[in-house]
C-alpha cells in the first residue's frame, strides 16, 4: 500500500475527491486542518510486485506497524503524520536506479574496451601503410606515366586509397595515354577483383543484421521490413530487438516499426527469444536486430535458438580498415551477405574495395540516404567501384583535358590561316 495526500476546503469534498481518485474502497488514515485548507491522509493499494519488493527489503513490516499506529492516532483524535512516507516511494525509485546502474556500466565498459582495442588497431594499421608509402614512394616519383594520366595518379594519391592498392591502380594504367581510357580500365579491374556476388533481399525465414554500433542496423532492418510487407502484408512480417540496452533504442525501432504496421517485439535473452520465435512460426519473415557490442557472442546466442538463421553484415561504406578487417576477416562469423549504409557521393569507401578485392563477399542491400522512408536498394560491385570513383572527381578532369584539346584546335586553326595568308602575300607581292 502507498499513502497519498489529498487537499480540499471541507472534509466532503476531500471524501469525494478520494473516492474519484482511487475508488470506493480507498482507507482513509487520517485528516486534519491545513493553512485553512482540509487534509486527508488515505492508503491506496499499488501494483502486486510492490508489496514483494518492499518485503524483500524489510520495509513491510515497518509500513505495516506506521498504518496500525495512524489508526490508533486517529482513534486517540491525534493526527497522523504521512511525510516519511510520502518520500519511500522515491526511495524505492533510487534503489531499481541503483539495481539498473551495474548492468549500464558493464555495457559501456564492454563498448569502451572495443573502442579502446580498435583505436590500437587503427594506430597498427597506419604504422604498417606509413612504412609501405615509404617504400613505394621513390618507384612512384620514378614512374614513367604519360602527362595525360598523371592527373589521375595524382587523384589517387590525393583520394586515401590503402598505399597497396593504390600502387597497384597505378601500375595496371602507367603505361595509358588516354585519360577516358584508364579511368574505364580502373572501373572494369576493380569491378572483376571483387567479382558480381550478388545475394538476395531477406524475404522469408529468419535473418539476423549485426554489425558495429552506429552502422545502421535498425534503419536497415525498419527498410527490409517495409519492402518484405509491401511485397507480402504487414501480418507476414515480425521484427524482434535483441538484447539491446541502448537507451532509446527499443522506442526507435518500435516508432519505425509502427511506420510499416509491422509486429515489433523485444527479447532480453535467449530464452525469451525462443519462446518468441516459436510463437511466430506462422510468419514469413521474421528480422532480428542485434546490438553493437559482442556482436560474435550475441550471434551465437541466436543461432542457439534458431538453426536455420541467416546472418547479414551492415557496415558503413566509408569504414576504416580495422572495422573491416574485424568482422569480414572474423573465423568465428560466417556472413551470407553484406549490407551498406552511407552510400553517398561523398562517400570513398576504398578500404572496403581492397578487403572485397582480396576475401569477396556477397553483395545484398545499401542505404543512400538516412531518411527513413528511402528503401534499401540491391547492391552491386559496379556501383560500389563507381562510387568511389567519382569520388575523384575525374569528370572534371576529362572536362578540363577536353577543353584544352579544343583551345588547342583552334589555335592551330587561326595559325593555319595566318600561314596561308603568309604564303598568298609571298607569292603575289603586289596582291593588296
Amino acid at each position: 500500500m502507498e499513502l497519498k495526500r489529498i487537499l480540499a476546503k471541507d472534509i466532503r469534498r476531500a471524501t469525494e475527491k478520494a473516492v474519484a481518485l482511487y475508488g470506493k474502497d480507498v482507507l482513509f488514515v487520517s485528516n486534519a486542518r491545513v493553512n485553512g485548507m482540509t487534509e486527508v491522509i488515505v492508503a491506496v493499494e499499488v501494483m502486486p510486485d510492490a508489496p514483494l519488493e518492499l518485503s524483500s527489503r524489510g520495509t513491510g513490516a515497518q509500513f505495516h506497524a506506521a498504518l496500525t499506529q495512524s489508526f490508533k492516532s486517529l482513534e486517540n483524535g491525534a493526527t497522523a503524520t504521512a511525510a516519511p512516507y510520502i518520500e519511500e516511494p522515491a526511495e524505492l525509485e533510487a534503489e531499481a536506479d541503483e539495481e539498473a546502474t551495474p548492468l549500464a556500466n558493464q555495457r559501456d565498459y564492454i563498448r569502451g574496451r572495443e573502442i579502446v582495442d580498435m583505436v590500437r588497431d587503427e594506430l597498427t594499421a597506419i604504422r604498417k601503410e606509413f612504412k609501405l608509402a615509404q617504400r613505394v614512394a621513390m618507384w612512384q616519383n620514378d614512374s614513367t606515366a604519360s602527362a595525360a594520366i598523371r592527373p589521375l595518379t595524382a587523384a589517387l594519391a590525393e583520394a586515401g586509397i590503402p598505399v597497396s592498392l593504390r600502387t597497384l591502380l597505378v601500375d595496371h594504367i602507367s603505361d595509358m595515354d588516354d585519360l577516358q581510357q584508364a579511368m574505364t580500365a580502373l572501373q572494369s579491374h576493380l569491378a572483376n577483383s571483387i567479382g558480381e556476388h550478388r545475394a538476395k533481399l531477406p524475404q522469408s525465414g529468419i535473418h539476423a543484421i549485426a554489425g558495429p554500433a552506429g552502422a545502421g542496423k535498425t534503419l536497415m532492418v525498419a527498410r527490409l521490413a517495409k519492402a518484405a510487407a509491401a511485397r507480402k502484408g504487414a501480418d507476414s512480417v515480425a521484427v524482434i530487438s535483441y538484447s539491446d540496452q541502448r537507451a532509446g533504442a527499443w522506442s526507435q525501432i518500435q516508432m519505425l516499426c509502427a511506420q510499416s504496421g509491422v509486429d515489433c517485439l523485444r527479447a532480453a535473452d535467449a530464452d525469451t527469444l525462443r519462446m518468441l520465435l516459436s510463437e511466430l512460426g506462422t510468419k514469413k519473415l521474421i528480422l532480428i536486430d542485434t546490438p553493437g557490442v559482442e556482436v560474435a557472442a550475441k550471434l551465437n546466442e541466436i543461432t542457439g535458438c534458431a538453426a536455420d538463421l541467416c546472418c547479414h553484415l551492415i557496415l558503413p561504406a566509408d569504414a576504416s580498415s580495422t572495422t573491416v578487417r574485424k568482422y569480414l576477416l572474423d573465423p568465428q562469423l560466417h556472413w551470407n551477405s553484406l549490407m551498406l549504409s552511407r552510400m553517398d557521393e561523398s562517400t570513398q569507401p576504398w578500404a572496403l574495395i581492397q578487403h572485397l578485392c582480396e576475401h569477396p563477399v556477397a553483395l545484398s542491400a545499401a542505404s543512400h540516404s538516412p531518411m527513413t522512408g528511402e528503401a534499401a536498394k540491391v547492391l552491386s560491385a559496379s556501383e560500389l567501384v563507381a562510387l568511389a570513383l567519382n569520388g575523384l572527381g575525374l569528370e572534371a578532369l576529362v572536362n578540363e583535358q577536353v577543353k584544352a584539346a579544343a583551345d588547342t584546335e583552334r589555335d592551330l586553326t587561326v595559325m593555319t590561316a595566318a600561314q596561308a595568308l603568309v604564303q598568298r602575300i609571298e607569292k603575289n607581292p603586289h596582291a593588296s
